[in-house]
């Protein structure tokens, strides 16, 4: 049985897919079939997939409409065949050895491994700056360790996404873990649902991958007004998950209320539209009910500043 199959959901990214094929190529390891899924793509890519097909015998490329990059993984899923699977974004790409490094902690017993990785800021293909994101944890944990690290794993941001993590294949069919079809953060309840299933996980703390954020026309650089109540609902689901756990926490709860709402008053501020525009969907955020009984908290976790600024419908000041 193969060791790894690599997902590649492919759409619209043909001036950084060749990158991101030939750092899985520069792996040097054999154990491993790539699949590139172009999802309905309309430049060039479905031919750069076709074109690295035809000369890679270990790469496959399979066309299908498009209906979101959680489809293009589930068809993945189905196509795979390896003992192992991993997901990449087209727009990112690995560093380092991770195939062959992490090989000998990936064993039947081992549900799922996380990695560190980098976040890249790039314009035009050459990068600006580089940051590490380092897990606070190294090495294999069972159930009860798991749990006993969830909420500072949580805050570091580094449980959401999928690409820093691989997976046992038997464990997710097992489960019948897939993704569902969501405008966003499919990733994330994908991998809630590994969290209340997994038995053992193996952590480490080098960074294998590197993240890109800036690309032009990427999902995340537009602002979607379903954002904050997409991430409500996950939390919603976290909590569950903490309290079928045992581990419920209020003000952790709280603590990720203040950052979603802050992260999306972010995001508004950073848009090209008019003030008046920004100010308007700020005030949305702010009439949400989860987010009136924070403002109105004294122990709320938002900077003293910013809450009453909010308070008192102060957006625009909030804005700047």
């Amino acid at each position: 049985m193969l060791k790894y199959s690599v997902i590649i959901p492919v759409y619209n990214v043909e001036n950084y897919l060749p990158r991101c094929i030939d750092s899985l190529l520069a792996q040097n390891y054999a154990d491993l079939e790539i699949l590139l899924i172009d999802n309905g793509s309309e430049d060039q890519s479905g031919q750069i997939c076709e074109d690295y097909a035809n000369q890679f015998a270990n790469i496959a490329a399979y066309h299908i409409p498009n209906k979101g990059v959680g489809s293009a993984r589930n068809f993945g899923l189905t196509k795979s065949k390896g003992e192992f699977i991993y997901f990449v974004d087209a727009d990112d790409y690995l560093v380092g050895n991770l195939f062959s490094d992490v090989e000998s902690q990936l064993d039947s017993q081992l549900d799922l491994l996380v990695f560190s990785y980098y976040n890249s800021i790039e314009k035009n293909l050459s990068e600006i700056t580089r940051s590490a994101k380092i897990l606070p944890a190294e090495g294999k944990k069972d159930k009860s360790d798991f749990i006993g690290l969830f909420q500072e794993l949580w805050l570091t941001d580094m449980m959401y996404t999928v690409w820093n993590k691989i997976y046992r294949r038997e464990f997710l069919e097992e489960h019948q873990i897939v993704f569902e079809s969501y405008d966003l953060g499919e990733d994330v309840r994908f991998n809630l649902n590994v969290f209340e299933c997994v038995h053992t996980v193996s952590f480490s703390q080098t960074c294998y991958y590197v993240y890109v954020s800036g690309r032009t026309g990427s999902a995340m650089g537009q602002y979607n007004p379903n954002r904050m109540n997409y991430q409500l609902e996950e939390l919603g689901k976290v909590d569950q998950l903490m309290t079928s756990w045992n581990i419920h926490d209020d003000q952790f709860i709280d603590q990720i209320k203040a950052r979603i709402l802050m992260s999306n008053i972010q995001n508004i501020s950073k848009q090209k539209m008019s003030l008046s525009k920004k100010r308007y969907y700020v005030e949305v955020l702010c009439r949400n009910q989860e987010m009136i009984a924070l403002l109105k908290k004294a122990t709320s976790p938002l900077r003293p500043l910013v809450r009453r600024l909010l308070h008192f419908k102060m957006y625009l000041t909030v804005i700047f």
